[in-house]
Parts: C-alpha cells; structure tokens; sequence
C-alpha cells in the first residue's frame, strides 16, 4: 500500500535540510547564601542567569545599574560589561554557561529580565539534589526561547563591530589551543587589518575595556576552569594561562574570585 496523507489544516513547516540544536556547555552553576556580592567590571564569553531570594543584589552596567527583585530572573547575555554589589543576605542561584553556534550573533549586549514564577520549577529541579544538567538545560532553551525580535539587530548589522568580532574569535581560538603568546595588542591587531592604536580605541568603545583587561579576564576564567582538575597544579595552572610565576597568578586570581587559587580550590 503506497503512503497517502491528506491534510486539512495547514501542516507545519517542515524543514528539508538539518537545523542545527545549539549545543550547551555549562561552566559554573550553583545555589549559595551570600553575605557579599562584589564582582569587579570584566566581560566574559558566558551567558549568566541569576535569581535572588531577596532583594540586595545589584548589577553595575557602564551606563546604569539594576537593582535586582527576587520576582524576576536576569539573563546577561556574552560580552557583557558588568560588575555586582550587594547590600544584605540573600540566597542567589546562578548558572553560567556556552552556546555554541551564531544563533545568537545578532543579540544586543543587553541584560534579559523575565518573570521569576513562570521558571521557578525549573530553576528548583536544577539544584534539588545536587546540579541536573536536564533541568537545568530546559531551563536555558527556555529561557532562550523567550527572547523575541526586538533584542535582536536588523539582519546585516552586528551588536559590535565585525573587526573586533573577530578579534574576540582569534583570543577564543588561541585560548583554546594554549597559545597565549599570541595574545598581544600588535598579533591581533595584525590579523584583523588594523594599526595596534586604532584596534586598541575601537575595543574600548566596543567592549568599555582595554584588550589587556578582557584577555586577562579571559585568561582568568580558563584558569577558574582549569583548578577543577585536582591532577594539575596550581603552578601548571599558571604556566598554562601564561602567567610568569605562580605569584603573579595568585595575586591576579584572588583580585578576581576574592580568593587564592589553593583556598578557592578547597572551598
């Protein structure tokens, strides 16, 4: 019997070719009572979501700052220049995390607010025993679901210049492959097509930080990941994120974390 459908409403559009899921790649995720919030101005490659319990929390923006309601979840987009304050004791649960792809590459550099009571579950099943992954990345398709047309630049525009897009791809791949030689102002400048001083004015309008300030960040970051693994040592951690001594590293790290590589390692 040969297949024979016959519709009568209009059927969904189907694709022909293969959609790409965007993949997700979690890197800190957590729910902490906390006394202190100050996180000093940096910009990282991560998608953050933050929930309060309380009010208190507070995220610091270039041009404003956003006092935080425990009614509301907030989703900081990658890039994103930002710092945190406090001003009381709040439980605060939070998730950073990677998507992988360009579907979001047209995504305004902006903080996402959402209603907290349509995610609650979700965000709950995430820390109920430990971390799950599954609700956690329901959560985040969730949440990525929600947001709409209007965060998003008009198609052949781009949240920052292309220039420094690529820029931001050349640090990722480099950092990815340990080659942090390769990070300087005159290596990268060279490889997008412009003079150091020019690239170095046009990433500070972009991003609101010098190159130095967001490769240390970044540097910073990889080392955070990197002190997961117990068989590295804290000195191999430096000398993997090119730090010159493990000295130089502790203070750049505790400058960040608000602790030394070992204690934070043990906490």
């Amino acid at each position: 019997m040969s297949e024979r459908i016959e519709y009568i409403s209009k059927p969904v559009k189907r694709y022909a070719g293969q959609r790409i899921f965007p993949h997700i790649e979690f890197r800190n995720c957590g729910k902490v009572v906390l006394k202190e919030w100050r996180v000093p101005m940096r910009s990282l490659p991560l998608w953050h979501i933050y929930r309060n319990s309380a009010p208190g929390g507070v995220l610091i923006l270039p041009e404003r700052e956003i006092e935080m309601e425990p009614e509301k979840i907030y989703l900081l987009v990658p890039d994103l220049m930002f710092a945190t304050a406090s001003g009381g004791v709040f439980e605060h649960a939070y998730l950073d995390f990677l998507v992988r792809g360009n579907l979001f590459s047209r995504l305004r550099k902006e903080v996402l607010v959402f209603p907290a009571d349509e995610f609650a579950p979700l965000f709950d099943r995430c820390f109920r025993e430990g971390f799950s992954p599954l609700a956690a990345g329901a959560l985040v398709f969730s949440l990525l679901d929600r947001i709409g047309a209007e965060y998003f630049t008009a198609a052949g525009d781009f949240p920052i210049d292309p220039r420094i897009q690529r820029a931001l791809d050349l640090i990722s791949a480099a950092l990815r492959k340990g080659k942090i030689s390769e990070l300087s102002n005159g290596a990268i400048s060279r490889r997008i097509g412009m003079s150091p001083v020019n690239f170095l004015h046009l990433f500070k309008r972009e991003l609101k930080l010098s190159p130095h300030r967001y490769i240390l960040n970044r540097r910073l970051q990889l080392a955070h990941d990197l002190l997961e693994n117990r068989e590295m040592s804290i000195a191999e951690v430096a000398e993997a994120t090119g730090f010159a001594n493990r000295y130089q590293f502790t203070k750049s790290f505790a400058g960040m974390y608000g602790l030394p590589p070992g204690r934070w390692r043990r906490k």
